[in-house]
């Protein structure tokens, strides 16, 4: 009897300690899930305009900035309908890079309604055409991934950021970190922590990245 007693207490342990390492993951997540998006869709932003704004002389550059504007006008105001039919619009004009941000907008309204796995399924679209700049694809795979995480099988996910994952792309490190995510949400606690181990001793990723990534660490490590 005593022997069961101590049994079920050290079960009850077990499964205790394995909620508060989770509601640790969790809460790490929340504290850090939207600065990584925001870092991610503020280099998406910068860099796309950029390769747009190169690209076309001055009166082309303003006509396009102005319905590009006008398009997150819409937007902020609320007609994501209006907003993601002037995005379609821009990208079926022009193919100097602004279709592509216009297509990432898209992307990105169907993230704001919550439609997470048209969201994934947009970028992952956006990442399989071969005339835009590798940068874009790498950017679009990132965020598919990223937005994919809640709705999409952890094996896709990973597939999908395996070649970044160790690789020279400037997305490597966000890719690490996905990554990491999928495995523990796979199961592979033990993977996962490896990863954010080896992200956290990256001298070459951002210190941000690089505390969050030690924290998760500790945290899948338990």
């Amino acid at each position: 009897m005593a022997k069961e007693e101590d049994l079920s207490v050290s079960t009850l342990f077990k499964e205790i300690d394995e909620e508060l390492r989770q509601d640790k993951v969790t809460n790490l997540w929340k504290q850090y899930g939207s600065v990584l998006i925001a870092a991610i869709v503020c280099v998406v932003l910068g860099v796309a305009a950029y390769e747009g704004w190169k690209s076309y002389d001055l009166s082309t550059r303003t006509e396009l900035s102005n319905k590009y504007a006008q398009a997150l006008d819409l937007a902020r105001k609320g007609d994501l309908d209006g907003a993601t039919k002037s995005f379609q619009a821009l990208a079926d004009e022009t193919d100097n890079g602004y279709d592509t941000l216009a297509r990432m907008q898209q992307a990105g309204l169907l993230v704001r309604q919550n439609k997470m796995n048209e969201a994934a399924t947009a970028y992952f679209q956006i990442a399989q055409n071969n005339d835009i700049d590798p940068v874009f694809k790498e950017m679009a795979i990132v965020l598919g991934a990223l937005n994919g995480l809640d709705v999409m099988e952890p094996q896709d996910i990973i597939a999908h950021l395996q070649p970044l994952v160790g690789s020279a792309s400037a997305w490597r490190h966000s890719a690490t970190e996905i990554t990491a995510y999928a495995q523990a949400k796979a199961g592979n606690k033990a993977k996962a922590a490896e990863l954010m181990s080896s992200l956290a001793d990256d001298a070459s990723a951002p210190p941000g990245v690089r505390q969050r990534a030690r924290e998760f660490a500790q945290a899948y490590a338990g």
